[in-house]
């Protein structure tokens, strides 16, 4: 039986630079994917930051370039343009509340809803490959250890649940099934 602490033998020339090692798979694992992804999406149009922006728009209600900046960690300058484009494309529409015309709210148009519907299906095809041979137990344990380390890494409790809940479940859109 192992322990929680036992290092497998294939690792343990590195054992000391596990932690390290946690990261540089994380990084390599998101390039990866998004390399891939980019290429499942190319005959959409989108790519991994567009889908990112359409998706955060359809779960959080009255989305805001700030929302957008949070929960998708694209750079301002990226974003705007992504986000320009989007509009161009008429995949997205900008908003002003007539309470506050200092905003500006950023909704899915129904063309923007359909794209981002087809290129989520693709994706989620996609993911699942990119899961297979790893138990359900494996990404629960995978998926409880990264929403620790956002934890730690932000030092902020609320800003955590935030980035794990997708922009938090009180700002989330009602999505019908």
């Amino acid at each position: 039986m192992e322990s929680e602490d036992q290092v497998p033998e294939a690792l343990q020339a590195i054992s000391d630079e596990i932690p390290d090692y946690f990261f540089y798979l994380i990084f390599q694992a998101a390039r990866q994917r998004e390399i891939a992804f980019d290429a499942v999406l190319a005959d959409s149009g989108l790519n991994m930051n567009r889908l990112r922006i359409l998706s955060v728009i359809q779960k959080i209600d009255a989305c805001t370039m700030k929302d957008l900046a949070r929960l998708t960690a694209i750079d301002r300058t990226t974003l705007t343009r992504a986000v320009d484009q989007l509009v161009d494309q008429g995949l997205v529409e900008r908003r002003t509340p007539v309470d506050d015309r200092r905003k500006v709210q950023l909704t899915l148009s129904a063309a923007g809803e359909a794209v981002r519907r087809q290129a989520v299906r693709l994706i989620s095809l996609a993911n699942r490959r990119a899961l297979d041979g790893v138990s359900r137990k494996r990404q629960i344990a995978v998926v409880e250890a990264i929403h620790k380390v956002i934890l730690n890494i932000s030092g902020d409790p609320a800003l955590a649940r935030e980035l794990v809940t997708f922009g938090g479940a009180d700002r989330h859109r009602e999505v019908a099934a």
